[in-house]
């Protein structure tokens, strides 16, 4: 594993999945621990090989345990990952509450970036490719990426309005697809080996938001 891989998972996941030795912690079970040990190695192997190379003996491996152990836990190459990428949810809409919309909503996509910046973050746009194949796919990801991101603007708008701020000036659905697309489409440029250039989006977007909110903050 490299040093880049290690540090990309270790952003990703919480503490405990970042790292790759199974301690047991207070309270919680070694069972648990031993699959968060399994799911880190699984988001190394993404990393380092992508989906296509992504394979159980692979995982294993990496995760210093028996393919049966891994088969245990998932019966299927699919099943693993699907369990993984769900992982994802928090790094690409995580806890947000600055105390302003504007605030809310920066932050909102200054995580989308900086996760589809990361090595483990420019396999996304590999899984879009295979959701056009595989429905499940497409499930997985809209539960991942875009559900809780449409949640969340929902929130960010009830707390604006109990303040008395302004929200858009168009359909909070509208505006979120559009700034979503707007990242992804670019995070595309990765999949031909061009970097995202993770601080100039952050300002484009952010700039743009500013366009959109009705008092233009």
């Amino acid at each position: 594993m490299s040093q880049s891989s290690s540090l990309a998972v270790k952003e990703i996941f919480p503490p405990h999945l970042g790292d790759m030795k199974v301690a047991r912690s207070p309270g919680r079970p070694v069972n648990l621990l031993l699959k968060d040990t399994i799911l880190s190695a699984i988001a190394t192997v993404l990393t380092e090989e992508g989906y296509q190379g992504l394979t159980i003996g692979k995982v294993a491996k990496a995760a210093g345990v028996s393919t049966a152990t891994v088969y245990r836990r998932w019966p299927t190459k699919q099943a693993m990952f699907f369990d993984a990428i769900r992982q994802w949810k928090t790094s690409l809409t995580p806890d947000i509450d600055t105390g302003s919309f504007l605030g809310d909503v920066d932050q909102l996509v200054e995580a989308r970036i900086r996760f589809l910046a990361t090595p483990l973050g420019r396999t996304y746009g590999t899984l879009l490719g295979e959701a056009v194949h595989n429905p499940q796919f497409g499930t997985v990801l809209r539960e991942v990426s875009i559900e809780p991101a449409r949640a969340q603007m929902r929130c960010f708008l009830e707390r604006a309005r109990q303040r008395g701020e302004a929200g858009f000036c168009y359909p909070a659905d509208t505006v979120l697809d559009m700034l979503l697309s707007t990242i992804h489409f670019r995070a595309m440029d990765t999949l031909w080996n061009c970097t995202l250039e993770t601080e100039a989006n952050i300002r484009d977007l952010q700039g743009l938001i500013r366009c959109l909110v009705g008092t233009r903050q």
